[in-house]
């Protein structure tokens, strides 16, 4: 009895360490998820804190001229017209300053709402983060097809998550998305395709049709590319979703101000 026993004990402190073990690897695992965060947010920081000066400097700027022309004014009444005109344009910048950092503000708290959102529902099934200013969901391509090498269209396995991320992209329905797909397939014979071009742009394609056809997502806001074996660092394969921000938008609002 005390020989069961004491494999018992044995039995349940390999497991306990076994799952230690496990936990202790998806904790090295958040702790890289929130570094590449943090580093993501840090950059973002720096980038916004050098906006603000540049316009910090612009609105102390306009306040020296506005007080300079003011107190000129006083001094000579004869120029009043001409003066009250450049206090006007001036007055016209500074609301012009005010209306582009407002938009600015405006499209950086959208991508902000939108990052948050994703990693809200989808947790750590998806990697997500920023990607030269868009939202980025990162998939891996034996996840989404299986045969890397011979499969295009999306296995059933892998709709849930697509209906996760379908149910975020609904909330924004003036955001673009593109769909970049890369592969590494050597051999085709047996697909009667030309190469990893086609392979890849048909795997982006067949993510496309399910967000369309099985989620509703508007056709027109979506774009599929094939990146073949060229496209992103490392061997492995994947699929990269990436929503935009209206930066499209607020260069309209520059452009029209500057006329």
């Amino acid at each position: 009895m005390i020989l069961v026993y004491s494999i018992g004990i044995s039995q349940s402190k390999k497991e306990l360490q076994s799952e230690l073990a496990e936990k202790e690897v998806e904790i090295q695992e958040l702790q890289a998820q929130l570094s590449s965060v943090k580093q993501e947010a840090a950059k973002y920081k720096a980038e916004m804190e050098a906006v603000n000066f540049q316009m910090e400097e612009l609105r102390a700027t306009n306040a020296s001229l506005l007080q300079n022309l003011t107190n000129f004014t006083e001094l000579s009444n004869k120029k009043t017209e001409n003066i009250s005109k450049s206090l006007e344009t001036l007055r016209s910048k500074e609301n012009q300053l005010k209306k582009i950092s407002d938009a600015l503000t405006q499209t950086d708290s959208l991508t902000l709402a939108l990052l948050t959102n994703f990693k809200n529902d989808l947790g750590t099934e998806v990697k997500t983060g920023l990607s030269n200013g868009a939202v980025t969901l990162v998939l891996d391509n034996v996840f989404l097809f299986k045969e890397v090498d011979r499969n295009f269209e999306v296995v059933d396995e892998a709709l849930p998550i697509l209906e996760k991320i379908a149910t975020v992209l609904k909330k924004y329905p003036e955001l673009k998305i593109t769909v970049e797909t890369n592969s590494n397939a050597l051999d085709f014979k047996d697909l009667k395709l030309k190469d990893n071009w086609a392979l890849s742009s048909l795997q982006a394609a067949g993510v496309v049709r399910v967000l369309t056809e099985n989620f509703e997502i508007a056709p027109l806001r979506l774009e599929a590319t094939g990146k073949s074996e060229y496209g992103f660092s490392g061997i492995e394969t994947s699929t990269r979703i990436k929503v935009q921000p209206p930066y499209d938008t607020f260069y309209r609002t520059v452009k029209d101000m500057m006329k």
